[in-house]
């Protein structure tokens, strides 16, 4: 009986016109955003904003002209004058109202909104260079720039992974950090989403009265069980589906961008990583954090009536799920901290946390005892919810009794 309901609840949802369309739409939608982030860029880019100078010295409109960046107009007779004139729009007007090398505040940028950080940048980088080229020339040393310039070195630190017992080159840290946030994420949505679709289908058949005729040829625990499997199973085929599209697209922009050295760096990186390990250690975690957030999901699934009451009880869950997210975040930057050990033993984070420690290098007795921790919660936590369930589903219209859900 409990394959025939993994079978209902797995054929009905991929079977549904909005799960092919979410299927095929969303990496498009992703691709789309990406692409029309870069044209929002590039436009942004090409727009050069008119900055009006009223310059007491005279001395530095000049400079401003020669840096680009925006586009400069002096103010002849002032800036009230100008504006009387002229007809283009003005984005800003800066003030220099004195020398700037003796008197570094006497400079400043009127306008009517906030300015954007890359018009200050422009004015600021093109005054600071010519003042100091202004104080070391004050100096009177034949050279001196040359000298400061020539004795400026730039280091460019990589970071390389380094096995002591083999030798060997691993994965650059960066790149560690990138699949274990990716990974962390894919899991986070996951329970969000299918967590949500498992309380909404059992409120759904709740309200409908359906789930009395059901339990009347299947006992509630396979019920509720054949609900979680199937719904994992049709997240399971939409992540896979979106696995194939995205290999796909990986492989032939790789051969597009074969001769880039960043995508060359990447490929010799992600090569050292331990794939079968990630991808067992991600394959339990995915199952166990599931399993554990979604039953608790079909329990609240149970003993509500309505989504108002639904939203209440589901706020301590989504709290948990999204600082357990943070936390997977903050450990990419310290994966062997005491906050990144711990978390990821706890049940509730675990799923996340490992999921970002792993790329980094986790011993094994570390994984073997998280996920026994894991799935011995999960178990746990499936008894305890299958008698709320047991109770709930079959409560109507009355008030949530702690104590009469667990009296059988």
């Amino acid at each position: 009986m409990k394959s025939i309901i993994i079978q209902r609840e797995y054929l009905t949802r991929i079977k549904k016109k909005s799960f092919i369309f979410l299927t095929i739409f969303i990496p498009f939608l992703f691709a789309g955003l990406s692409a029309g982030i870069f044209f929002l860029e590039s436009i942004s880019a090409e727009k050069t904003e008119t900055i009006v100078v009223v310059d007491a010295t005279g001395e530095y409109f000049p400079v401003l002209e020669r840096a680009g960046g925006c586009r400069f107009i002096k103010a002849q007779t002032g800036f009230e004058e100008f504006r009387k004139h002229s007809s283009e729009p003005v984005y800003a007007t800066l003030v220099i109202s004195a020398d700037l090398l003796t008197n570094p505040d006497a400079i400043a940028l009127y306008s009517s909104k906030p300015v954007a950080g890359s018009v200050k940048n422009a004015i600021t980088s093109a005054l600071n260079d010519y003042l100091s080229d202004k104080k070391l020339a004050s100096y009177n040393i034949p050279n001196l720039r040359q000298i400061i310039d020539g004795s400026k070195i730039k280091l460019n630190l990589k970071s390389v992974g380094w096995d002591g017992e083999t030798g060997n080159e691993t994965q650059a840290p960066e790149t560690s950090a990138l699949i274990g946030m990716g990974l962390s994420f894919l899991i986070y949505m996951f329970i969000m989403i299918y967590g949500g679709m498992v309380m909404q289908g059992v409120m759904e058949e709740k309200s409908s009265r359906i789930v009395e005729i059901i339990i009347s040829s299947a006992k509630p625990f396979d019920l509720m069980m054949g609900k979680l499997v199937g719904i994992g199973l049709v997240g399971i085929t939409q992540f896979g589906i979106w696995a194939l599209l995205l290999l796909g697209v990986q492989q032939n922009g790789a051969l597009l961008l074969a001769g880039n050295p960043a995508v060359f760096q990447f490929s010799h990186t992600l090569n050292a990583i331990n794939i079968a390990e990630l991808s067992l250690f991600f394959i339990l975690f995915f199952i166990g954090g599931y399993l554990l957030y979604a039953s608790l999901f079909a329990a609240v699934g149970a003993i509500v009536d309505s989504p108002e009451d639904a939203q209440q009880y589901i706020m301590p869950l989504t709290i948990l799920i999204v600082v357990a997210f943070s936390i997977g975040i903050s450990c990419a930057q310290s994966p062997d901290g005491q906050l990144a050990f711990w978390t990821s033993f706890f049940p509730f984070t675990s799923p996340v946390v490992m999921m970002v420690r792993i790329p980094y290098g986790v011993s094994w007795w570390e994984l073997l005892l998280s996920v026994a921790l894991l799935f011995a919660c999960v178990i746990f936590i499936i008894k305890v919810v299958a008698k709320i369930y047991r109770t709930g589903i079959l409560m109507y219209g009355k008030k949530l009794a702690f104590k009469k859900i667990f009296k059988n």
